[in-house]
């Protein structure tokens, strides 16, 4: 995949991203792990854990989270976005940044996973095992995960999920700009402007023909640069907000 805004230190911050699930190793080298998916896991999970959710539940596959909540009657679960992004029955939410926002999650666990971001945490989980931490980093809290891992004497690496085994504009930009916080070289606002029209005109004309719930969860939501600071830490399969400790 080519540079984003011809700059060449991009060049080099591509070496350490993963361009697609489907691209995980199977033996990943020890280090941190940031998995990118923008549109919407990314964007999610930080929503839920500014609304107080008490850690996410990364279940293996959908479908595992009813099973998760007869565990944890208190739970909140997410399922897939059913017909006319209404929600799925038997499921509180789905994977949508707007749609969380009227669920009551906090104090309270949660459980879900996503076709590309959930996944691909799983991948580096089952991958990985204990040589590896994994976090999950987007747009809205890219500046938070890059101040915490800038202190952590680990190599970082970025996993752009993608879709359907292919990589995606719109993550390759979200691992980018993550990449750039952490070694110091942020966008000049003209490669912020460059970064959020990659994101909006890769999704936006996709969302045109379907509800608003879609486009809100872009224009409001995923492309709010640094709106949350909250940095999501996998610990067995729960991710824990960890913006208030240090890095291993």
């Amino acid at each position: 995949m080519s540079l984003v805004t011809g700059d060449p230190f991009e060049s080099k911050l591509l070496e350490t991203v993963i361009l697609g699930r489907s691209k995980i190793p199977d033996d990943p080298d020890p280090g941190n792990y940031v998995v990118v998916d923008v549109a919407q896991f990314s964007t999610t999970v930080p929503e839920l854990f500014a609304n107080g959710t008490a850690y996410i539940y990364i279940t293996e596959e959908r479908g595992n989270e009813p099973a998760f909540k007869a565990d944890h009657p208190d739970a909140k679960i997410g399922g897939s976005s059913g017909p006319n992004y209404q929600g799925e029955e038997g499921y509180d939410f789905f994977n949508s940044p707007s749609f969380v926002q009227d669920v009551d999650v906090d104090g309270r666990p949660t459980a879900m996973t996503s076709t590309n971001g959930g996944n691909a945490v799983t991948d580096l989980r089952l991958a990985g095992g204990d040589d590896i931490d994994i976090y999950v980093g987007g747009l809205t809290n890219g500046k938070a995960v890059a101040n915490h891992l800038a202190d952590s004497d680990r190599e970082t690496y970025f996993v752009a999920a993608g879709s359907k085994g292919k990589p995606s504009p719109e993550d390759l930009v979200g691992a980018l700009y993550i990449a750039r916080q952490l070694h110091d070289e942020p966008l000049t606002p003209e490669q912020r402007d460059i970064y959020r029209e990659v994101v909006q005109f890769g999704k936006g004309p996709k969302y045109e023909e379907k509800p608003q719930i879609k486009r809100t969860d872009l224009y409001e939501y995923t492309l709010a640069f640094d709106s949350r600071n909250v940095v999501p830490k996998l610990d067995g399969q729960r991710l824990y907000d960890v913006s208030d400790e240090a890095p291993n």
